[in-house]
């Protein structure tokens, strides 16, 4: 450990007159009882971790993934749908009169992203929800149990596709407006259930709801393609004839119900066999996304009470400077290769359940999070803690065996931006997949730790 004390004391006036050399500018340090003086010192501090597993996140997420994707390294994750749609409010058909006729009822599921294989098919397969509703004022979480929603014998549709439309041209793939879909067209059943709903329907989401209570939407075949949904709407087209200077004239029409913001949209997602393919290793922890496995750090505030405090004495503390150095390894550059989490926060584990519930930290006294980013040029995320140890170590220096446990999160933030700057407005847990391997608190090439300086005065 390294202390630094600035200036050189004397033992007398009139020997500091003849004996010292330091410049007179020093000359205030110089002549100070030693306990006033200021210790700046510098120290680094080894941290525990272990691989924490977690279930789930809020299931009420911006960017809605569905299918399968497997990793040899970080297991599968599979993304599944639960949605309610939402009627055109006070809609009226036309009259008999015009004698409507209905066309087709299709499901068109837009994604302008996904991640994965180009060409490996994945089927997709849709249930009516036909037990409990959705409550739109409900925390559901992204493990939610399907059979409470729907007991799978209405099978509304079934379709297998590639995340590419083969069918299309290169051109239209690669045109910037073009935004992929997988449309599927509904049974003749069902098409004429909607059609022949009562104006009732459309007269309140309740009441629209009450009918038709939504879909399960899965993946039943494939590993290797996670769409990044858009937007989900249902279609239904229809024609109606009138007269017109004597002749019949066919007018084509639509109703769209959309899955929007005014109904509940939930996201499932299935970790299979997890632990088990995730080696418990010494050297290192893993960090996935969406849930799965999050780094568990302790940081050993005691340890850093009784070291710094027998330095500083009396003192009071101020952290200068104080990082958590987390370093990647093990990268993988393969085109199926798992993102990296951009985006990293590290959160109190006593709040964490909180966190991954409502996307917030809880607005208590102790609450703390601190979100670092990913630097690929140094392979690293730093986490700024000067502020939080000054805070906790400073709370009862007398208390050397304390300890604090936090749990490294992969988030997405999101900013509110002006003409001269940007505000963070929400910090969320990340719904997208990405996963990465970082060394830990024992590895032997270069453990976590966490660097500090730090005074006292």
């Amino acid at each position: 450990m390294i202390k630094i004390v600035r200036g050189v004391m004397c033992a007398a006036l009139f020997v500091l007159a003849t004996a010292c050399t330091n410049n007179s500018d020093d000359l205030g340090v110089q002549i100070q009882p030693q306990e006033d003086q200021i210790v700046v010192a510098a120290d680094t501090f080894h941290v525990s971790t272990k691989d924490f597993f977690v279930d789930a996140i809020s299931a009420q997420v911006d960017t809605l993934l569905l299918g399968n994707f497997y990793s040899s390294k970080y297991g599968s994750t599979q993304g599944e749908l639960l949605v309610q749609f939402a009627p055109p409010l006070d809609y009226v058909f036309p009259s008999a009169e015009y004698n409507p006729e209905p066309d087709s009822l299709v499901l068109l599921m837009y994604y302008r992203n996904w991640f994965g294989s180009s060409t490996s098919p994945l089927q997709i397969s849709i249930y009516e929800i036909n037990k409990e509703p959705l409550i739109y004022t409900e925390k559901y979480m992204s493990n939610v149990d399907v059979a409470q929603f729907s007991d799978l014998s209405i099978l509304m549709g079934q379709s297998v596709m590639t995340s590419i439309d083969k069918n299309l041209s290169d051109s239209i793939v690669e045109d910037e407006d073009y935004i992929p879909a997988m449309r599927y067209k509904l049974s003749k059943e069902q098409l004429d259930r909607f059609f022949n709903f009562p104006a009732s329907a459309y007269e309140s989401l309740d009441a629209f709801n009450d009918l038709f209570k939504g879909m399960y939407i899965t993946s039943t075949y494939g590993s290797a393609t996670m769409l990044h949904l858009l937007q989900i709407d249902m279609k239904l087209y229809y024609h109606y004839t009138y007269e017109k200077m004597g002749k019949d004239t066919v007018v084509n029409a639509s109703i769209v119900y959309p899955a929007n913001q005014e109904v509940r949209q939930l996201n499932k997602f299935v970790h299979n066999n997890l632990e088990e393919v995730m080696i418990s290793r010494d050297s290192v922890n893993y960090m996935t996304a969406t849930a799965g496995a999050y780094p568990k750090v302790t940081l050993p505030i005691g340890r850093m009470r009784e070291r710094i405090g027998n330095e500083i004495g009396g003192r009071m503390l101020n952290f200068n400077r104080a990082v958590l150095t987390v370093e990647a390894t093990e990268l993988d550059s393969s085109d199926l290769a798992l993102p990296i989490p951009p985006n990293v926060m590290l959160v109190r584990e006593s709040d964490l359940e909180y966190y991954l519930q409502y996307n917030e930290i809880p607005s208590s006294a102790d609450s703390t999070a601190i979100v670092a980013y990913y630097s690929s040029t140094n392979q690293s995320y730093t986490f700024d803690l000067a502020y939080m140890l000054t805070k906790m170590v400073r709370s009862d220096m007398s208390n050397y065996n304390e300890e604090m446990e936090m749990v490294m999160v992969p988030v997405d933030i999101f900013s509110i931006s002006s003409t001269s700057s940007s505000t963070i407005s929400s910090v969320r847990p990340r719904a997208r997949l990405a996963g990465v391997t970082v060394r830990s608190g024992k590895n032997s090439y270069s453990p976590m730790r966490l660097e500090v300086v730090y005074s006292g005065f």
